[in-house]
């Protein structure tokens, strides 16, 4: 068994992971195959490594994707990602001829590691409410409930009206993202705060992250002259289908309505760039966010558990 970082020619397997072993997901977000080879394309690039190498040489790396190996074949594979202080896994995934024979035991174990190197306190990752058998392995590795997440669906973009947003909406500006922050953290609960704090970085996006991921993105806030009181970003890629919104920040005083504005101005600008599915994950704990999502002909189409172990 081999543990390694990804390299340009384990492309074609990945692809074959995400296409054949997360039908849930696939189903909404339909990873497009030539997307996706020009955002592994874009990854390789000369510019683009120089910029993560930098990142990792300082200490603050964006995310690192491990390949787990056996008799020089791809048979697994994860990605870990940075917030606050944790680190964040996703798509873990073993073939399934080489399943129990401790793959992704490794995989998680060489993400704790990592994630313990450079400082982190917590990892976590998410796993779908259904697939107990996921769970109970996470289990078994420490990890324990952090939060439920519902993955919203929106079936037909072109049903946004195409209409001028009003007045209270404008887009984002980088002095909205701390203020929005603050909105957000009053409805993030005290552990999750600790484990995966919102921060202002979050809010303001990154352009070499789009860049990378051949994303077009924009974003809104509700301001009615006293500063931002909701936002919301809307996110096209070539490597997916559907489109995809950030979960809405939506403070305490804004009426649905100019709520519901916000989904609409979002998800009619993806639909004018030709999509036609939208999706979004939503915290339990953002019901106002969701509130706005359903009111505009979102609804659910599966839950997730996130589940979360200290490193040490």
């Amino acid at each position: 068994m081999i543990i390694r970082e990804l390299e340009k020619r384990d492309g074609p397997e990945v692809l074959k992971f995400l296409l054949s072993e997360f039908p849930e997901e696939e189903a909404i977000l339909g990873t497009r195959p030539e997307g996706f080879a020009d955002v592994l394309r874009r990854a390789f690039r000369w510019d683009a490594r120089l910029v993560l190498g930098f990142l990792r040489l300082v200490g603050r790396p964006i995310i690192v994707f491990y390949i787990a190996e056996e008799d020089a074949r791809v048979v697994g594979t994860t990605a870990l990602s940075f917030q606050g202080p944790t680190g964040y896994l996703s798509m873990v995934v073993v073939d399934p001829a080489y399943r129990r024979r401790g793959f992704a035991q490794a995989l998680l174990e060489r993400s704790r590691s990592m994630s313990a190197r450079l400082g982190k306190r917590y990892v976590a990752l998410d796993v779908l409410a259904k697939n107990a058998p996921a769970r109970a392995l996470y289990e078994r590795a420490g990890y324990r409930s952090l939060r439920v997440q519902s993955f919203l669906v929106h079936d037909v973009a072109s049903a946004f009206p195409k209409l001028p947003p009003p007045p209270e909406l404008r887009p984002f500006r980088p002095s909205d993202a701390k203020p929005l922050a603050e909105i957000a953290r009053r409805s993030n609960p005290a552990e999750v705060e600790r484990v995966l704090p919102i921060d202002d970085r979050m809010i303001r996006g990154s352009r070499f992250a789009s860049s990378v991921m051949a994303a077009e993105t924009a974003t809104w806030v509700v301001d009615r002259g006293r500063g931002p009181e909701a936002w919301i970003r809307a996110v096209v890629s070539r490597a997916t289908e559907a489109g995809h919104l950030a979960a809405p920040i939506v403070g305490e005083g804004v009426a649905p309505d100019l709520a519901l504005a916000l989904v609409s101005t979002a998800g009619a600008w993806c639909a004018n760039r030709g999509i036609r599915r939208l999706a979004c994950q939503v915290p339990e704990e953002n019901r106002r966010g969701r509130a706005a999502l359903e009111g505009g002909g979102f609804h659910e189409a599966f839950q997730s558990y996130t589940l979360y172990r200290p490193v040490a």
